[in-house]
């Protein structure tokens, strides 16, 4: 009795030794998840901001892999209202090829509800189980819906985690969405424009004097064995002259139109001109060799070669803290050898586990963007890296598979 308040002081210490304990456990993950969450946003902004309008078709994919990739689950999807050709594709992780058919099958029987919702909201779909859905907030012509495949175990606090994570991603797709088709529109725009500029100088210019060179000649056609021949010879050099004349414009429009011949922008300097922004933005030292005729490189193979190039440098900047990078890119008409060497802090490649997910100091899901892009092309992706020794990635794909 004499020592029960010293007992009481305590007890109730050692509780609130507990509670702080506890709390500092779950500062201390709610820290490490708000900082593997960043991550997570730079490397999804990342992609977008240098994805082209082509490759956003590819969109779909991006979100339900970083839906999966944010919110630690193993299912997720994105499913895109639209059977346009130019809209972005619906795409899944988790399901294989037949599943998702069906999956996206059974969605469209729900395409109505969908519409409506402007909030989070849970659903149950036969066959498939519980799922956390949002509508993607958005007023272009597209309907999007993000979901996500829910745990039976699954708590109602972490179900909130669950729904403040797609409602942001939610917010990010709208607006990636939203510019794919303003850059959509303004593609068009710039194509009806230049299409007219072509027809109104072709009419003005080189129209005119086809038109003058045909008629000379049906003239001469007519009257030539009643012309003296000097005359005869006289009106051939003029209708010489006015092809000559005509070729001259038309390769003056040509010259206008090819980036190559007139000094325009090309290939070559927006990838120069985007590891310059890196460079200097992030202060680092980027190289960048190349050699072969960059203007002969089909489009295709510069899209994929610009979205590698600028995943790996930003991989470099942001996750190796490297200070300097070296790019060398060679070209030949048979293959193209890509190689990005920096000496950033590298990583354990063989923590690279199964299926090609790398750890967050690798990149992630950039690793697996680089290497899907090069096997799709029909090319090889490699990949090595020490800890303290930086990180080298090499592939080569040869021009012709892809067509």
């Amino acid at each position: 009795m004499q020592n029960i308040n010293l007992f009481l002081v305590l007890i109730v210490t050692t509780m609130a030794m507990q509670v702080i304990g506890v709390m500092k456990d779950e500062l201390k993950v709610a820290k490490e998840q708000a900082n593997e969450t960043m991550d997570h946003i730079k490397s999804i902004y990342h992609i977008m901001e240098t994805t082209s309008h082509n490759e956003a078709l590819n969109l779909g994919q991006v979100i339900s892999d970083y839906t999966v990739k944010l919110t630690k689950q193993s299912r997720a999807f994105f499913w895109l209202d639209s059977q346009e050709e130019d809209a972005p594709e619906s795409s899944q992780t988790g399901w294989t090829v037949e599943e998702e058919e069906q999956l996206f099958e059974e969605l469209g029987n729900y395409r109505e509800e969908f519409r409506e919702e402007r909030e989070p909201f849970f659903r149950h779909l036969p066959e498939w189980g519980d799922f956390l859905m949002i509508t993607v907030p958005m007023t272009t012509r597209f309907v999007a819906t993000i979901g996500l495949k829910l745990g039976p175990d699954q708590s109602l606090t972490g179900r909130r985690w669950l729904v403040q994570q797609l409602i942001f991603l939610a917010e990010l797709s709208a607006v990636f969405l939203e510019r794919y088709e303003l850059e959509r529109i303004e593609n068009q725009l710039i194509v009806t424009n230049e299409q007219n500029r072509i027809a109104n100088e072709m009419h003005d210019n080189v129209s005119q004097s086809l038109f003058g060179i045909v008629y000379a000649t049906h003239s001469l056609r007519q009257t030539w064995c009643h012309q003296p021949k000097e005359q005869v010879e006289e009106q051939i050099d003029l209708i010489q002259q006015s092809a000559n004349q005509a070729v001259r414009e038309l390769k003056g429009a040509i010259h206008s139109l090819s980036s190559k011949k007139s000094g325009g922008s090309t290939w070559l300097g927006t990838v120069k001109s985007h590891l310059h922004t890196l460079s200097k933005l992030n202060h680092v030292q980027i190289d960048f060799d190349i050699h072969g005729d960059h203007y002969s490189l089909p489009y295709l193979y510069q899209k994929a070669l610009f979205r590698i190039i600028s995943e790996a440098a930003g991989n470099a900047i942001r996750h190796g803290l490297a200070k300097r990078i070296d790019v060398k890119l060679k070209l030949t008409p048979q293959v193209i050898r890509l190689s990005i060497h920096d000496d950033g802090v590298g990583f354990e490649t063989a923590r690279m586990v199964a299926g090609g997910e790398a750890v967050s100091a690798g990149g992630g899901l950039g690793m697996m963007n680089m290497e899907y892009l090069a096997q799709s092309m029909g090319g090889e992706f490699d990949i090595s890296s020490r800890i303290g020794e930086g990180t080298q990635i090499r592939l080569s794909i040869p021009v012709n598979a892809y067509e």
